[in-house]
Parts: C-alpha cells; sequence; structure tokens
C-alpha cells in the first residue's frame, strides 16, 4: 500500500508543479492570464497547501503556521491570500482529485476490491449551510423558514462504499435538485459500476438514461410502495421478485426529450422489482436491472443495499469531524475550494488509512472485539503533514510517520449497536455547540 501510496503522491505533485510552471495549463484553473505568473510569497504550490490544510480557525493563525511548518523565514498576511485564492478557480481541486481517484484505481490493482466484479457506488446528496452573506444567498440560494431565508447549498457526491472513496463531488445552487444533477452525470459512472440510490432518485427518467447508455450502468434504487401502478400491484401481490415493463409517464417523456431521447408515453423499460423484509418488518422495495433471480437473491441484494449506508457515514464525518459548513472565506468561490479541498482530504485520509490494514489486522488477533483506526484523531496528524507531503521532497518518510501515528490509534468496532435516529433543531443562536459523539481535531 505505501507503494501505490507513494506513486499517487508524486504523480499528484507532478501535476501541481506541472501547472503551477506551464503558463498554458494554469490558464485552465486560473481566472486571470498573469494570476501565479511572478514568484511570489504566496505561489500556486503554497496557495493550495494553504487549503488543503484546512484553515478552520483564524485566517492569520492558520497562515502564519503554514509558513513556519515549512520553515520558509518569511510570512504572508492574510490579505494577501484572499487576493490570490480568488485567482486560483475551484477546478483545480476537482482535477487534482480525479487524478488521486485514476491513480487509485491505477496503482492499486488487485488491491481495489469490487462486488461481483462491479465497483459498487452510492449516489446521495445533502445541503450545507451557508454564512449569511448577500453574495452567497445571491449565488447559492435560500432555504425559506418561518423567521428568514437561510443561505444554503446542495451538495452531491458519488462514493466507492468498499474502497472508502468519493468518485466525485460537487456543491450547486440549492434549487439544483439531487435527481437533475445525477441525471448529467450518469454517462460518466464506471462501465463497470453498479449504483445504489435511495428513494429520492427513483424515477423512470434515472433508469431510462442508466440502460441506454452505450454500455448500460447497472443500478439498485429503493422506491416508494406507491411509486407507480406496477409497484402498487407488487406490493399486494404474494410475489417476492417480480420483472415488469414500466412505462414511461408523461414527465419523463418531456424530460428525456429535452436530453435528445426520442420517446412516447408507450415506452417501456425492463425493470426487476423486489420485496426486502427488515428487521423491524417493515418491507423496503427495491428496482434494479440485475435480472438474475439465481445470481442476485434478495439475500445479497438487500445485503448491497445496506452498504449504501457508507455514503451517509462519509457525509457524517466530513460534516462532524472535517467541519465541511465551516468555511475559510466567505465568498462563492471560498465555498467551491474549501468543499472540494474537503473531499481531496477526504480521500488522501483513506489511502493512508490503507497503509494500516496489515497493522490493524494483526492487533484484531489478540483482542475481543475488532478495532479500526480512530478517524477523529487522522484529521489532527493530517494537520501540517499534509502540506510537507506535497511540498517537501521527504515523501515516503512524512507517509510513514502518518501510518504510524495512525496505527498508534484504535478504537473498538461495537458489533449490533443500534441507535434510534433521534431528529434534532439546528440551533441558529450562540457560536459554540458541544456535542457527544466526536471533539474537534482540527
Amino acid at each position: 500500500m505505501v507503494d501505490a501510496n507513494l506513486k499517487i503522491i508524486e504523480e499528484l505533485k507532478q501535476v501541481l508543479n506541472k501547472i503551477a510552471g506551464d503558463k498554458e495549463l494554469r490558464q485552465l484553473v486560473i481566472s486571470s492570464a498573469e494570476a501565479f505568473s511572478r514568484n511570489r510569497k504566496l505561489t500556486l504550490q503554497r496557495l493550495v497547501g494553504i487549503i488543503i490544510n484546512l484553515p478552520k480557525r483564524s485566517l492569520s493563525i492558520e497562515i502564519r503556521e503554514f509558513f513556519e511548518v515549512l520553515t520558509l523565514g518569511e510570512y504572508a498576511t492574510k490579505g494577501a491570500f484572499c487576493l490570490q485564492r480568488s485567482k486560483l478557480l475551484p477546478v483545480f481541486f476537482q482535477i487534482w482529485n480525479q487524478f488521486l481517484v485514476d491513480g487509485f484505481y491505477k496503482y492499486y490493482g488487485d488491491n481495489v476490491e469490487l462486488w461481483k466484479g462491479f465497483r459498487l457506488l452510492a449516489v446521495d446528496g445533502s445541503l450545507a449551510y451557508l454564512i449569511n452573506k448577500k453574495e452567497l444567498a445571491d449565488y447559492f440560494g435560500t432555504h425559506e423558514n418561518q423567521h428568514y431565508p437561510i443561505p444554503m447549498a446542495r451538495v452531491m457526491q458519488t462514493y466507492d462504499v468498499l474502497n472508502k472513496v468519493i468518485v466525485k463531488g460537487g456543491i450547486y445552487p440549492i434549487k439544483q435538485s439531487e435527481q437533475k444533477i445525477i441525471a448529467n452525470q450518469v454517462e460518466h459512472l464506471f462501465e463497470n459500476s453498479l449504483t445504489l440510490f435511495d428513494r429520492a432518485f427513483a424515477s423512470f427518467e434515472l433508469m431510462y438514461l442508466m440502460m441506454s447508455q452505450e454500455k448500460p450502468r447497472h443500478f439498485v434504487i429503493r422506491c416508494k410502495n406507491n411509486f407507480n401502478v406496477e409497484v402498487s400491484s407488487f406490493m399486494k401481490s404474494e410475489k417476492s421478485s417480480e420483472i415488469v415493463e414500466v412505462e414511461a409517464g408523461k414527465y419523463a417523456v418531456r424530460q428525456l426529450r429535452k436530453r435528445g431521447y426520442r420517446i412516447t408515453p408507450g415506452t417501456t423499460i425492463k425493470v426487476r422489482m423486489v420485496k426486502i423484509k427488515l428487521s423491524t418488518g417493515e418491507i423496503e422495495l427495491l428496482l434494479t436491472n440485475l435480472y438474475n433471480a439465481n445470481t442476485y437473491t434478495l439475500k445479497t441484494l438487500k445485503y448491497i443495499y445496506n452498504l449504501r449506508w457508507g455514503i451517509e457515514t462519509c457525509y457524517g464525518i466530513q460534516k462532524n469531524q472535517l467541519q465541511m459548513e465551516q468555511f475559510s472565506g466567505h465568498r462563492a468561490i471560498c465555498i467551491q475550494q474549501d468543499f472540494a479541498a474537503n473531499i481531496f482530504v477526504t480521500n488522501l485520509q483513506s489511502l493512508i488509512e490503507k497503509q494500516c490494514v496489515e497493522s490493524v489486522n494483526k492487533a484484531n488477533l489478540r483482542r475481543k472485539h475488532k478495532y479500526k483506526v480512530n478517524k477523529n484523531i487522522t484529521w489532527a496528524a493530517l494537520k501540517n503533514n499534509i502540506v510537507k507531503l506535497f511540498i517537501k521532497e521527504n515523501t515516503e518518510e512524512i507517509l510513514r510517520r502518518l501510518q504510524n501515528i495512525f496505527e498508534q490509534h484504535l478504537e473498538p468496532i461495537r458489533p449490533n449497536r443500534k441507535y434510534e435516529r433521534v431528529a434534532k433543531t439546528r440551533r441558529l443562536r450562540g457560536k459554540y455547540q458541544t456535542l457527544t459523539n466526536y471533539k474537534r481535531a482540527i
């Protein structure tokens, strides 16, 4: 794992340095032609380093600490940082993360986990509370409550649940629906992917798009019991699995025609409907294009759909431990930079954690419970060290030092723990909140 991670990080460093040194490449990720063309204190590499260091405290403190960690003997001001960051487009971090993801699948080879030959993906959205600034409200939109409008953004991610890698992520205006965002991304899903969706995504349009690619994409979607006529009829029957022809409704026809598909209200797709019984006794209904009932049994479909919870856990880590909504700037470009950097750091932590698998497995042999790396501690370990990974030369030494810290902080996995989900209202007043499930590490 160390060798693979070394190759990935060296490749990421090369990409960063090449963009910084090549004027034509640099034009793709900057807002003005002359940006980063002169040798300043805040070079492109240093600016990127500060942003991926996830500055959550006062910017003046974060910037000074950055320069002290690198022993540069000089400092930049907060004003200079804010001016320079406005010249770097958020697309840089998206491209950089794509290189990280591609590098993972390339260099990990046979160590990439698959399920029956599929890359098991989960897609889900969330909301992000924003700073109450007019620019943000105008760009991202607001959510109305009984008191006043609150600036909020729509967040969407595609997550490899077996390998714990965020394949793609974005932050959008709140008026953009989750269904439309993923519909625009269907063709970019891996050809050998099996994508898991919750019931907010169930639609004829999405299923048609998944099945109409040059190489059809596979899916498992949860839906409501009254999703359509076929589903309602199936729920009343004694059958646990059935393949039916689902007919397009008028809305689906309109939406698909906008995308250039020639369909009519009589157009149908073949879908398998499956009933899954939960531990609570509730019947969960899944729609899929995995038609073979012998290969994809009710038990296996229940198992893989349960893995979709991994993306919920990932959001929990990003929002709670990585403080996703604690942004380092008050402008839309800052929000987008911070969000994309958050995804990059989340993926990098996951790669370094993979270096610890062998050591953790050995520790589990002599313990009552299975143990795992304490993620919250790892963020504190990454703080400042992540800067050294991409700016210093001793990459392997830093990686092994981080691995050693990760392995020293393990926590038990307590089986069969279940807690009732309690809906909590967000406290709108007061600067700080104390939560029981974590303590801040960055």
